[in-house]
């Protein structure tokens, strides 16, 4: 949490930046019929996520926090090499806001439970959720729409400026990066049985063939 609350200092409109650390100090929800979800604080939110066409349909559990931080990181970097190397000048206030708060919705949407992370019944996802809330607390539109619009191309809000697709593409690569970092500790380790001729013998009533 303290890293977010640096990140955004990066945040130059002062009250852009007072609404960013007040959701990240506060993120309960505003509307009364969702009071009834419980959160995770965000230093110990994680969510389970798919990569389509990656390993069939296996889920992988990853951190909110670390995934944030970078996201932000680099969307910070891609900003300024955007406008060194090709004159696009990017609202990195906007860009900033939407990356630190893009899946701080997923608080309500997972638990920790007694078969380990499961979903706590919310019918509303993360983004749907987290655009909500953005609008009840006033949030300007850009940064609405580039929270609204991360999911990408085949989400129900595309990303419609730069600074949206910045952000989609740059949490599509950390994803790709965190399904192989994570899904490979998942993995079962492989078991080795190794058997001496003897037992070879034993078990298949064949002489092991003899090295020449």
């Amino acid at each position: 949490m303290k890293r977010l609350i640096e990140l955004a200092q990066n945040i130059k409109d002062e009250e852009l930046r007072r609404k960013v650390v007040e959701f990240l100090k506060d993120p309960k929800l505003s509307n009364k019929d969702f009071k009834k979800y419980p959160r995770m604080k965000i230093e110990d939110a994680a969510s389970m996520f798919t990569v389509g066409g990656l390993s069939g349909s296996a889920s992988v559990e990853r951190d909110v926090l670390n995934h944030t931080i970078t996201l932000v990181e680099l969307c910070m970097s891609t900003a300024k090499e955007m406008e060194k190397n090709y004159g696009i000048v990017i609202n990195e206030d906007y860009l900033i806001a939407a990356a630190i708060l893009h899946d701080i919705a997923k608080i309500f949407e997972w638990r920790r439970g007694g078969e380990g992370l499961e979903h706590t019944g919310i019918m509303l996802d993360h983004t749907m959720l987290g655009t909500a809330e953005l609008y009840a607390r006033g949030f300007p539109e850009g940064v609405i729409h580039i929270v609204a619009s991360h999911f990408g191309e085949s989400g129900p809000t595309p990303p419609r400026n730069i600074e949206a697709m910045v952000m989609h593409h740059l949490d599509n690569m950390i994803s790709l990066a965190e399904f192989h970092i994570y899904g490979s500790k998942k993995q079962e380790p492989v078991q080795l049985l190794l058997l001496d001729e003897e037992t070879i013998k034993k078990i298949t009533g064949v002489e092991p063939e003899k090295k020449k």
